[in-house]
């Protein structure tokens, strides 16, 4: 897809918004372990988005093991 030239133009901020709903369904595709480690090879720390997701990780993880003990 060719960029559109102009900052403000009513195509460009269309465009913008099309790859912008394009790249978050790539992201809601992913899970929360495969968006980590999607997340370690980027440059910088990123570290409030890290910390999101390992808490999500743990959550489900603490969830999961409640769930097991429930059934026994």
């Amino acid at each position: 897809m060719e960029k559109i030239k102009g900052g403000h133009s009513r195509g460009r901020i269309k465009q913008r918004q099309t790859e912008a709903k394009e790249r978050e369904a790539a992201r809601s595709i992913r899970s929360n372990e495969e968006q980590l480690k999607l997340l370690k090879t980027r440059p910088g720390n990123s570290e409030k988005e890290n910390h999101r997701l390992v808490a999500l990780i743990e959550k489900a993880y603490n969830d999961a093991k409640k769930k097991k003990k429930r059934k026994k």
